[in-house]
């Protein structure tokens, strides 16, 4: 089993939602903030049996896209060295844990 934790970007969040319940699986939704551009997530915690994992991460792909963003003046004025005015923001960071057990109290 694995514990998968999927930052998405709150315009996605709900229809990656709609895909995971209508696919069955259960998750906590927490509200987030990201740490370079400091906007809003929203992270997605999972338990996923070990053989859902490729079709819980197609799901993920599927409804998250990734948006070209413009970087704020405040951040690119602290980041002295950062050249480009716009960065590609992923749909979606994903990561997964080995999970030693599940319990349901």
């Amino acid at each position: 089993m694995k514990l998968l934790l999927a930052i998405v970007q709150p315009d996605d969040a709900d229809r990656v939602g709609e895909a995971l319940r209508g696919a069955g699986h259960r998750f906590t939704r927490l509200a987030s903030t990201g740490g370079f551009l400091e906007t809003p997530n929203v992270t997605l915690v999972l338990a996923v049996r070990d053989e859902a994992l490729a079709d819980v991460v197609e799901l993920l792909r599927a409804n998250c896209a990734g948006r070209d963003v413009e970087v704020p003046l405040v951040l690119s004025e602290r980041l002295r060295d950062w050249q480009d005015r716009v960065v590609n923001y992923a749909g979606a960071t994903v990561l997964v844990v080995d999970l030693e057990d599940l319990i349901r109290l």
